[in-house]
């Protein structure tokens, strides 16, 4: 009878619990994990690691790249529950790839140089650049606004060939202004004028004026 007891009693005995993988809380460390929303929807991610389950997370001051849904990211889980991307892993397709910041982008080296095979692009509604010496190289040179001003001590241009159309051109100088040139031709559709206190027209050949009526006085 007294085995017979025991026997009953091991067969009712309940049998202990399966502790899933699934729904066991994932651990502090770092997880990799899939981006479903992006952080302007609210950053989403998948981690795969812990039963494919869905977290709420921040991206780290320290991570600059913005990131896209579908993005393997390096996720970390801290002490405090909280997840946090720190790394872009990898991302299908063009790969391409935006920095962001929500404050100021600064950039500090003796040397910080940008090399763009097809397109360097820049756009901001102001752009300043101060430097000692700038020197700008190109086979075409576009230059589009709607006003331009250049201040300086000295301006020195050369080409082989300028050309110039205005509706109106203005030109003040108070020292002296001197055009040098093999051949110097002036049209006016409508009136041709040389004023000065003092006028002097001189050819050491010849002087020759011609006109419908020329007036002297």
């Amino acid at each position: 009878m007294t085995a017979t007891f025991t026997a009953r009693r091991a067969t009712a005995r309940p049998k202990p619990t399966q502790h899933t993988e699934a729904g066991a809380p994932a651990q502090a460390g770092w997880h990799r994990a899939i981006v479903l929303a992006e952080p302007a929807q609210g950053l989403r991610l998948r981690v795969d690691d812990e039963g494919a389950q869905e977290v709420r997370a921040r991206q780290a001051f320290s991570c600059l790249v913005a990131v896209q849904a579908g993005d393997t990211v390096a996720a970390l889980l801290d002490d405090r529950r909280q997840w946090w991307v720190m790394a872009v892993l990898e991302r299908s397709g063009a790969q391409d790839v935006v920095l962001q910041s929500q404050g100021r982008l600064e950039l500090s080296a003796p040397t910080v140089s940008a090399n763009a095979r097809e397109v360097l692009h820049m756009a901001a509604p102001q752009v300043r650049l101060s430097c000692e010496q700038a020197d700008v190289m190109g086979e075409r040179l576009n230059l589009v606004g709607g006003a331009i001003k250049a201040i300086g001590a000295t301006l020195s241009t050369l080409f082989d060939r300028v050309h110039h159309h205005s509706k109106q051109y203005m030109r003040s100088t108070d020292g002296l202004d001197r055009t040098q040139a093999g051949h110097m031709e002036l049209q006016a559709r409508q009136l041709l004028q040389v004023h000065g206190e003092h006028t002097l027209i001189e050819g050491e050949q010849l002087v020759k004026a011609r006109g419908a009526q020329i007036h002297f006085g």
